[in-house]
C-alpha cells in the first residue's frame, strides 16, 4: 500500500461523508438548486485566491527545483487559467467579476483558507502536502465517483464532474500523491501521526465547505 493510501484509509469515514453530502449528491444527479450552486461558486472563487497564495508558499518551500517549478506552474495555471474559467462559469449564472471580487468569505471559507495558509507558513513540505491533498485528491475522487454513476442532465454539473474526473486533473493528483509518498518515506511514526492529524483536519474542512455551501452560510451579525 502506498503511504498516501494509508492516510486516505485512516480518513475513510470522513471522505465517505464528503462523498455522501447532499450538495455533492445534488451535483451528481442534477438536483442541486441553482441558488446553492451560485453561492458555492462565489465562495469557491474566494477560496481560490488564497489557494494561489498557498501554492506560492509551497513553491518557496519546495525541497528541490523540480517540485518548485511544478508548484509555480500550478500557481500560474490557477491564476491565469482556472480562475478565468471560474469567472466564465460565474458569468453564465449572472455573477460578474466585480461581484466576485466583492464576495465576503463565509465563516467556514475564511477558517478553512486560514488553516491552509497557517500550515503553509509554519510547516515544511510534508505539512503543506498533508493540508493540500484532501482538497485536490478529494475533488478528483468525487469527480471519478460521480462520472461512474453517469453524468447528470444539467450541463453545468456535468461539466464540473468532467473537469475533476479528467485525465489532466488526475495527473495533478497523482503527482501530488507521489510527492507526498516521497516525503513520508523519510519520516518516523510520530511525525507521520502529526501529518495524519493535518490530513484529517483538512478532510473535515472539506466536509464543512460542502455544508457551508448547502446552508449558504452567512455571518450571524
Amino acid at each position: 500500500m502506498r503511504a498516501s493510501d494509508a492516510f486516505r484509509q485512516a480518513a475513510h469515514a470522513i471522505w465517505e461523508a464528503n462523498a455522501a453530502h447532499p450538495f455533492v449528491r445534488g451535483i451528481g444527479d442534477g438536483t442541486l438548486s441553482e441558488e446553492r450552486y451560485r453561492f458555492y461558486l462565489a465562495q469557491d472563487y474566494v477560496y481560490l485566491i488564497d489557494f494561489c497564495r498557498f501554492f506560492a508558499v509551497a513553491a518557496a518551500k519546495a525541497p528541490s527545483l523540480a517540485p518548485m517549478e511544478r508548484f509555480a506552474k500550478l500557481l500560474d495555471e490557477t491564476l491565469h487559467f482556472e480562475m478565468d474559467l471560474h469567472r466564465g462559469l460565474c458569468a453564465e449564472f449572472g455573477i460578474s467579476r466585480h461581484e466576485l471580487e466583492r464576495t465576503r468569505p463565509s465563516p467556514t471559507c475564511l477558517a478553512y483558507t486560514s488553516y491552509l495558509l497557517r500550515m503553509a507558513y509554519e510547516g515544511e513540505a510534508g505539512m503543506l502536502l498533508a493540508a493540500l491533498l484532501p482538497c485536490s485528491w478529494g475533488y478528483g475522487e468525487i469527480g471519478l465517483r460521480l462520472r461512474r454513476k453517469g453524468l447528470p442532465p444539467v450541463a453545468h454539473y456535468a461539466k464540473w464532474i468532467e473537469t475533476y474526473a479528467s485525465a489532466g486533473y488526475q495527473e495533478i493528483v497523482e503527482w501530488l500523491r507521489t510527492l507526498f509518498d516521497e516525503v513520508l518515506g523519510d519520516l518516523g511514526g510520530m511525525q507521520r501521526g502529526r501529518l495524519q492529524e493535518i490530513f484529517d483536519t483538512s478532510s473535515r474542512w472539506e466536509y464543512l465547505f460542502w455544508e457551508m455551501a448547502w446552508r449558504m452560510e452567512g455571518w450571524p451579525v
